[in-house]
């Protein structure tokens, strides 16, 4: 009889320490990640804060797309170049993926001229992600939807992770999105963006195009976009380049209003009024990457006219945007050999140029503008403008990006790489771009939350590539930061 009672101590005993010792389970520890964020984000005296490597690559738990990602991944796998046509992934069940998919086409028009801007709207089956903005991504000057719905081998992108928990929009940029893709090299003069997707357009309206292409006609395109296709409260994350549109559409009543004080960057930086304060206050610091602080300037170049397109190769992608996490790296491999390959595996589907209308305006550039309105005049002359292009219209739109407003903000978060080399510079932080700006906002909006926040690890700019799940998550856990007094804490929404 003891020996049973001592056998059923020693069961209860094993027992009990089975579940002290027990491993926690992955949204458990989810919920431990996210308090390290949230304290992170809580801490209103660092300049900035980082997310050691460890905690970062443990993220990702509870994301998981109902079919894996696959049905999506085959519509890639099966299009040339991977050029899938997003109306086929609206076809596709939610209940499949978790969201639905809606494609949208907004034409509207600007200069004269008609101008086609597209959204992928993901509407979460997450019935949590109505407590939560609809959250719009925009990508930055040379992309398009693609490298935000997959990664470059095609399994599930950033935007399909965080539409299982959150509404989602991915807006690509007038003329960077071109069904079934370009077949011609990226090099070639005759691969231009596609303004409309129901046409080719000539190539001499297609050199004018290049030069209209202001942050204004973006701006007016995105607008409608968010206006008759979502609802509620926003929060734009401007990819790159497109962090100029996060900042002018604060400047828009009705979009200020959705946005609600709130600024969510991911590689954005800031706007380019910001740069000639920054030469001011720091004369050793010049452009945009906080990389090149200190550096002697680059050595002057012959301009090039303003109508032919800046076009990505290798040498410009090894730079800062190509590191050792690339999904398409390979042991052996270079910076200049990653870069290589991702070119020519997004060969088609991405347009891989840029008009330098978008780099002129977001660099801060203002005294090219004479330049530009003789160059366009001439360009408009030797067409004959049978448009009925103003270039008074076009002038009044130029470097809208000196001029917009720094106040107003309630929270500000901004996160960036460790490796983004235009962003961020972690040999020492003090020269880093989007340091120098949160400090700025700092200034202009003293009362307010304004955070850096750093993945210390050897992501680049490009992290939505190279782990889009984790990099997901993480966002995940900031956006719900934003409105943490109006959730339950870190537990709340994560088993969904």
């Amino acid at each position: 009889m003891r020996m049973r009672s001592t056998r059923r101590v020693v069961a209860l005993v094993v027992a009990v320490a089975a579940l002290l010792w027990a491993p926690a389970s992955p949204l458990a520890d989810a919920a431990d990640l996210e308090r390290k964020i949230w304290k992170l984000l809580d801490d209103d005296q660092s300049r900035f804060v980082s997310l050691p490597e460890a905690d970062f690559r443990a993220l990702g738990a509870g994301f998981d797309l109902p079919d894996g990602g696959s049905t999506v991944t085959d519509l890639a796998l099966k299009a040339p170049g991977g050029a899938f046509d997003p109306r086929d992934v609206a076809r596709i069940d939610p209940k499949t993926l978790g969201y639905k998919a809606d494609w949208i086409v907004e034409r509207y028009r600007r200069y004269n001229l008609d101008w086609d801007i597209t959204g992928l709207r993901l509407t979460s089956l997450n019935p949590d992600a109505r407590k939560y903005p609809w959250f719009i991504i925009i990508n930055g000057g040379a992309a398009n939807l693609y490298e935000f719905v997959v990664d470059l081998r095609n399994r599930p992108g950033w935007a399909q992770y965080l539409a299982q928990k959150l509404n989602v929009m991915v807006v690509t940029i007038p003329g960077n999105f071109k069904y079934g893709g370009w077949e011609q090299p990226i090099q070639s003069i005759e691969r231009q963006p596609a303004y409309l997707l129901d046409r080719d357009l000539p190539m001499e309206e297609s050199e004018v195009r290049n030069v209209l292409y202001t942050n204004g006609l973006l701006m007016q395109g995105l607008k409608a976009l968010i206006v008759k296709h979502t609802q509620g409260e926003i929060l734009i994350s401007g990819h790159s380049t497109s962090g100029e549109l996060a900042m002018l559409a604060n400047d828009d009543p009705d979009l200020r209003a959705r946005l609600n004080g709130r600024f969510f960057g991911w590689g954005s930086g800031g706007p380019a009024r910001l740069d000639r304060v920054r030469e001011v206050k720091d004369p050793t610091s010049f452009g945009r990457g906080g990389g090149r602080s200190g550096a002697a300037p680059p050595a002057p170049r012959q301009a090039v006219p303003l109508h032919i397109l800046a076009r990505r190769d290798p040498n410009s992608y090894s730079r800062g945007y190509s590191g050792f996490l690339n999904p398409l790296y390979e042991p052996g491999m270079s910076h200049y050999q990653i870069a290589e390959r991702w070119l020519e595996v997004e060969g088609r589907r991405r347009g891989n140029f840029k008009q330098q209308i978008q780099d002129l305006e977001h660099g801060g550039n203002i005294e090219e503008k004479g330049r530009i309105e003789v160059e366009l005049q001439d360009l408009l002359k030797k067409a004959g403008n049978p448009w009925g292009v103003n270039l008074e219209d076009v002038s009044k739109d130029l470097f809208a990006t000196h001029y917009t407003r720094l106040d107003g903000y309630k929270q500000m978060v901004w996160t960036v790489a460790h490796f983004d080399r235009n962003h961020w510079v972690p040999e020492d932080p003090s020269k880093a771009i989007e340091l120098f700006f949160a400090n700025e906002y700092r200034a202009r909006n003293p009362n307010a939350q304004i955070r850096l926040l750093v993945w210390d690890l050897p992501l680049t700019h490009y992290a939505h590539v190279e782990m889009p799940r984790q990099l997901a998550s993480a966002h995940y856990s900031v956006i719900r930061w934003f409105f943490k007094e109006a959730v339950r804490g870190p537990l709340a929404s994560r088993s969904n």
